[in-house]
């Protein structure tokens, strides 16, 4: 029974329904960063691939565009010991009580090289545009990331039982078409081939009363002669036992991916008069199965335990009948796993009013599916010896697949944007939004419980000379601060709860758990109008 929340432990890190809002559409483009992606009715020429393809049609001739962004998150995870905490069979005080960690860098994949851990990240974008003169159709491509996100943790942390070391994005090539179908009117659409990929490294461990149960019986057993027992149940009992504040295990899955993802973006751009337009985009869903090599590596007490179920033929046919390992122990399990993730489809509009000839307001609402990630399926190419204890306490996915549920929740957030232009060689922007989070809070964790984010925007554009512009932005996010406490009772199933057969990884099971969020986008890009 005892280590069925390690088993768990070393799958949830895959659960990248728990991510908020914080990696959908935050770094696409530099105009769009700095008027808080309120860009429906306004479409940045090649990149309309992605706001509104419609806008494809405010291209004229040919346009590159290219630009780099530097998000940099930082996450601080504290952990401390409420007044009513209790031991664990007498196993206590926890370490991790009284200590915190901060991420020091992020974890990526590099497209045909692999996946990296680098303290400063750097995305890419770049698109190009065509239309002809005079003509009632424009085309174009885009290369960028609309969903991404990397953590790191350090490594000798010592507190980090979840993810040290993760990474989930998408980058999509993306052509696209915009028609105009009356003089006030275009449509577009875009499709979206992209490679995402995933992964992680994790410590294991699991603070539980069945766990300590185990350590506290391997205890009093240990040196004890089995001719107590006739010799049918050796001593020590379960081999020792485990701590339930040790870590048990490691697992590692740092490349897992899917090379072929699809969706689509259709858009409608409404421009009736000079000084008002509206537009709506529609972004479909995108399906991923990613697929890779995994490796859990066991702890030496782990192994002790599994040994001790096949001691003897009694003990053997036991495990057998209850559906427990009889492999003995292992130092590791390897083998090939595949995950599935959706990325949510999206519907984003609003409007642009222009007062002035220098002045745009630019308003955008935003509706975001993420209910449709209900579980996160696991599927390993071999029986796991983890969830083979798993099914002692109701578990019913089989041992060869974990079904973890999520419950996520639908988001609808708005976007605010100030365009000014002062001179005719400058731009000035300004932005505004705030992010509730889509996470179920039953199921937190510190990987990422990316909290409700409001992000304050700004930027520049300049006209170097008439066919080239150079944009510039900033962006500060603040994340609202977590507090997963026990003493009010708002516990995670993936955090912190002391329910006993809880089948959720819980590796801070009974502390008051509170995280901090800042992050800051630093973005520029360069147009050129051929």
């Amino acid at each position: 029974m005892l280590p069925v929340l390690c088993a768990v432990a070393a799958l949830v890190f895959l659960a990248g329904g728990a991510w908020a809002a914080m990696h959908e559409q935050m770094a696409i483009d530099p105009r769009g960063i700095a008027l808080g992606n309120a860009l429906s009715a306004d479409p940045p020429g090649p990149m309309s691939i992605h706001y509104n393809p419609a806008g494809l049609m405010h291209i004229r001739g040919k346009v590159l565009d290219a630009g780099i962004t530097y998000p940099n998150i930082k996450i601080k995870a504290r952990f401390e010991q409420p007044p009513n905490w209790q031991e664990f069979f007498g196993y206590g005080p926890d370490p991790v009580a009284g200590t915190e960690a901060e991420t020091n860098g992020a974890g990526i994949n590099i497209p045909f090289s692999g996946p990296a851990s680098v303290s400063i990240l750097l995305g890419p974008n770049m698109g190009y545009g065509w239309r002809p003169p005079g003509a009632r159709w424009a085309a174009g491509v885009a290369l960028y990331a609309p969903f991404a996100v990397g953590l790191q943790w350090p490594s000798n942390a010592g507190t980090v039982y979840d993810a040290q070391y993760l990474y989930q994005q998408r980058i999509v090539l993306s052509p696209g078409i915009a028609y105009k179908l009356t003089d006030s009117l275009s449509a577009g659409i875009s499709l979206g081939i992209g490679s995402a990929a995933m992964g992680v490294r994790m410590d294991m461990r699991a603070p539980n009363d069945l766990v300590a149960l185990t350590g506290v019986l391997g205890d009093l057993t240990r040196g004890l002669p089995d001719i107590l027992t006739l010799g049918l149940i050796p001593f020590p009992l379960f081999g020792g036992g485990l701590d339930p504040f040790e870590s048990i295990g490691r697992m590692t899955a740092a490349n897992l991916q899917d090379n072929l993802t699809t969706s689509y973006n259709v858009g409608l751009l409404w421009e009736p008069v000079n000084w008002f337009s509206a537009g709506i985009c529609y972004q479909s869903e995108s399906k991923a199965k990613f697929s890779g090599t995994f490796q859990l590596t066991y702890s030496q007490r782990f192994q002790n335990m599994m040994n001790w179920l096949v001691a003897n033929d009694l003990l053997r046919i036991i495990s057998d009948a209850l559906g427990l390992p009889t492999d003995g122990g292992v130092p590791f399990q390897r083998g090939r796993a595949t995950i599935e993730f959706e990325f949510p489809r999206r519907v984003q509009g609003g409007i642009m009013l222009r007062p002035i000839k220098q002045v745009k307001l630019l308003v955008d609402a935003n509706w975001v599916n993420w209910s449709s990630m209900k579980a996160n399926v696991f599927e390993f190419d071999q029986p796991i010896q983890l969830l083979k204890v798993a099914y002692l306490i109701g578990y019913t996915g089989g041992n060869q697949k974990l079904i973890l549920p999520r419950y996520m929740k639908d988001t609808i957030h708005y976007h605010f944007g100030l365009e000014l232009m002062p001179l005719d060689w400058l731009t000035l922007r300004f932005g505004y939004e705030h992010r509730p989070s889509s996470v179920n809070p039953k199921y937190r964790d510190i990987m990422f419980a990316l909290p409700d984010l409001t992000l304050y925007s700004t930027g520049v554009g300049i006209r170097l000379t008439r066919d080239t512009n150079v944009d510039l932005s900033f962006s500060y996010v603040k994340g609202e601060d977590i507090s997963s406490r026990q003493s009010d009772g708002t516990t995670s199933l993936l955090l912190n709860t002391r329910e006993l057969t809880s089948l959720i990884y819980n590796p801070y099971a009974g502390l008051d758990v509170y995280q901090e969020t800042n992050a800051v986008i630093f973005s520029a890009g360069i147009t050129y109008q051929f």
